[in-house]
């Protein structure tokens, strides 16, 4: 063959491989697409008729876990409305983590913790010496985290180890392609079908006894703490305490976690089932997405206050929403961080300053720490929970959050959080100068990724 020939054919073949990598690189491409970036969603809010009631929660709970092939995404269990005892928000660390180990202390049957970020700081290793006390006086413990924020295989696995040695039964939602089912750490399999790749589970819930629950933004994480994180812990009893702890055995159950055959003990009848209007909802990926339509219609359905705290305040939905809320007479006050952990999120929102204060939204941006709250309130009607107003948290992820009907609260949540951070915030301003005002618009338009 002549050197003209053989680099003819040689151009052919590196032709070819070039057309197959652009071939294989566009199917991974779309797949990393579908699985990860989509955004399912199927109508989920109101609760539909057949939602899980209260009553029903551990009838429900039996039903997922009699099921053979059990995943973290085929438990996207509907709440119906409930009713809370009592609901008891405290802000920052030096108050809410007293309370949250002083009620763990206190457990005689059993201690459930789903939490994204466990690390293994003063914080998490507290917690972590406190469970094993209470595994020596025979209390259950069953523990889900977020490998993404919690680090179990790599900078706590010592802490986790030990918990797990010492009788703790752990499951881990693993984002990565590389996905394990089962109990952590040494009767763990390989799960083909790698439901959780992409998705981070960034809920954080206590149930205590099946009877008090814990729901907020706050990881077991020392910047929380300290208070480099600003975040709310809310307390809660009452019937809605059934729901909660649904939400976590189907979650542990999903990521192959073992469920005892009486299900009994962990539904115990609440001594006090209460009279206020509260619910449950979460975003758990493949289209449930509750939380996102319920805090969507809160706004929507404002009359005359509307206070938001959040982290990540990007959506454009709800960024709309906000501002219609103030063209139609609704005093609104948004509080975020002066200088938030998300760089890019703070500048996307920083580019609607301007229309959000010619609708006359107050917004208010707190120094000296990193605003990590999700609080909605809206007249009578408060939620709180893990649910940023991001792409990420409203479709994406795995969320939970309340919503309850209750003016006491939503003045609980005045005097404890929106009044005094406002009281030492201050007004948030439009970017100036051009590379501000580029940045900012930049990352307005990349929105969809953050």
């Amino acid at each position: 063959m002549s050197h003209d020939a053989s680099t003819k054919a040689a151009r052919r073949r590196g032709r070819l491989a070039l057309a197959v990598v652009a071939f294989l690189s566009i199917r991974v491409l779309v797949a990393l697409y579908r699985r990860v970036l989509a955004i399912p969603q199927r109508p989920s809010w109101p609760p539909p008729p057949d939602a899980v009631t209260s009553a029903a929660a551990q009838a429900a709970t039996e039903t997922y876990a009699a099921q053979s092939g059990t995943r973290p995404r085929g438990a996207p269990l509907d709440f119906a409305w409930s009713t809370a005892a009592t609901i008891e928000p405290w802000v920052e660390g030096v108050n809410f983590f007293p309370r949250i180990f002083a009620d763990v202390e206190a457990a005689s049957s059993s201690v459930h913790i789903l939490m994204f970020g466990w690390r293994e700081g003063a914080v998490g290793t507290q917690m972590a010496a406190l469970l094993k006390r209470k595994l020596a006086d025979s209390v259950e413990v069953r523990v889900i985290v977020d490998r993404f924020g919690s680090r179990p295989y790599s900078a706590a696995r010592e802490m986790f180890t030990d918990l797990a040695a010492a009788g703790a039964e752990i499951v881990v939602n693993d984002f990565s392609p590389l996905d394990r089912y089962g109990l952590f750490p040494d009767r763990q399999r390989f799960a083909w079908r790698r439901d959780e790749f992409g998705r981070v589970d960034h809920r954080k819930l206590y149930v205590i006894d099946g009877a008090a629950a814990w729901i907020g933004g706050a990881g077991l994480e020392d910047h929380f703490e300290s208070g480099g994180f600003h975040d709310v812990m809310v307390r809660i009893t009452g019937d809605v305490v059934r729901q909660a702890q649904a939400a976590f055995l189907t979650s542990f159950r999903g990521h192959g976690g073992p469920l005892p055959d009486d299900l009994s003990p962990l539904f115990p009848e609440q001594a006090d089932p209460g009279t206020t209007p509260i619910a449950l909802a979460e975003v758990i990926p493949g289209g449930l997405v509750a939380a996102s339509q319920a805090i969507h219609e809160q706004i929507d359905a404002t009359r005359d206050r509307l206070d938001i705290v959040n982290a990540y305040l990007t959506d454009g939905d709800a960024i709309g929403q906000i501002i219609e809320a103030a063209r139609r007479g609704v005093k609104v006050r948004v509080l975020v961080s002066e200088t938030s952990n998300n760089a890019q999120a703070s500048a996307a929102l920083r580019h609607k300053y301007a229309e959000l204060i010619a609708a006359d939204v107050e917004v208010w941006e707190l120094p000296g720490t990193v605003v990590h709250a999700k609080v909605v309130v809206a007249d009578e009607f408060v939620s709180f929970g893990t649910v940023n107003l991001d792409a990420w948290a409203l479709y994406r992820n795995s969320e939970i959050m309340m919503i309850a009907r209750s003016r006491e609260v939503a003045e609980l949540l005045e005097e404890r959080l929106f009044n005094p951070d406002i009281a030492r915030a201050k007004r948030g301003e439009p970017p100036s100068g051009n590379r501000e005002r580029l940045e900012s618009w930049l990352w307005d338009k990349l929105t969809f990724f953050l």
